[in-house]
């Protein structure tokens, strides 16, 4: 189910309804809101729960069309990259995978290191890494929120079915 409707200080809203899960929602509503930006050049903001996605469009004049809420199957996982590296998720995954790595060290062994230092120490790191393409920690980073996070064949089988009509979409305004 897609609804579009006003909010309570005039924005639109875009809300697509489905009962497919967290896994399946995440990485649709990075992939739309790429999409939407790349396409109208309008700044979305995307919201994701276990039961859909909610769009917020602060300055648009009207919402986008039904044909914009389509991502194809084929560029889904590009969309999906593009925006997951700057993602909280990203950065929890990231300083979870460099002290794994033993790559953000321990200012006294035997301690804990609070966590805003860790998460400083892990940022540092992240910026300096970003620039070599297939630093280890970073695909790993990618490879963890694409294949355990996500559910990205799930969400290409859904984009088929609604590209081929095997899924009903349902619209309200």
């Amino acid at each position: 189910v897609v609804e579009r409707f006003r909010d309570e200080i005039g924005d639109w809203r875009v809300c697509v309804l489905t009962p497919f899960g967290g896994r399946v929602h995440a990485p649709w509503a990075m992939a739309l809101a790429a999409r939407l930006r790349d396409s109208l050049g309008a700044e979305v903001q995307s919201l994701w729960s276990d039961d859909g996605i909610a769009l917020h469009f602060p300055d648009a004049d009207a919402p986008p069309s039904l044909a914009d809420l389509f991502v194809e199957p084929q560029e889904l996982e590009d969309l999906v990259v593009q925006e997951v590296g700057s993602t909280a998720l990203f950065g929890a995954r990231f300083r979870e995978n460099a002290a794994r790595a033993l790559l953000i060290p321990r200012r006294r062994p035997g301690q804990r290191t609070p966590l805003w230092q860790q998460r400083l120490k892990a940022q540092s790191l992240l910026e300096v890494a970003r620039k070599y393409g297939s630093f280890p920690i970073v695909l790993e980073t990618y490879r963890e929120c694409l294949q355990d996070v996500f559910d990205l064949p799930a969400l290409r089988g859904i984009l088929r079915g609604l590209q081929t009509r095997q899924l009903d979409l349902v619209e309200i305004e």
